[in-house]
């Protein structure tokens, strides 16, 4: 699969688990901010000019499926491609997803597997790819 550059937030509380997310993700390419709460995502997004953003589903701040519903219902950010990530049981999981409109789930203990290809591909379906930026 083609480096895609896109500019990608992940949220997740659990340091190991936002650093090895950050890692796979830069490994392919891409430009990647992390935050340990969903605070500041909306001006980490905004002033990034991020396209994908990867949210774990248990944080104590703010639930990531509540935090995918607010993007989901806000116009601004429409064409954000949302990746829910959890340790939950996979189907527990994409039936999460599909409540609040994610457009993707990866379940965490496939995140070495999944999740770069999973993010590339929303990265190029919202036009975030290199051909584009040039």
């Amino acid at each position: 699969m083609s480096l895609t550059n896109a500019a990608v937030l992940v949220i997740d509380d659990n340091e190991v688990a936002r650093e090895l997310m950050t890692s796979l993700l830069t490994e392919a390419g891409h430009r990647v901010h992390s935050l340990s709460t969903p605070i500041g995502a909306t001006r980490t997004i905004v002033r990034e000019k991020v396209s994908v953003v990867v949210i774990d589903v248990e944080m104590p701040a703010l639930r990531g499926d509540k935090l995918v519903s607010l993007f989901r219902n806000n116009p601004r950010f429409s064409k954000l491609g949302l990746v829910l990530v959890s340790g939950a049981p996979e189907e527990e999981l994409i039936e999460i997803g599909r409540a609040v409109g994610a457009d993707a789930v990866v379940p965490k203990i496939n995140l070495e597997s999944g999740l770069a290809d999973t993010v590339a591909r929303l990265a190029q379906r919202a036009g975030i790819d290199d051909a584009a930026r040039d």
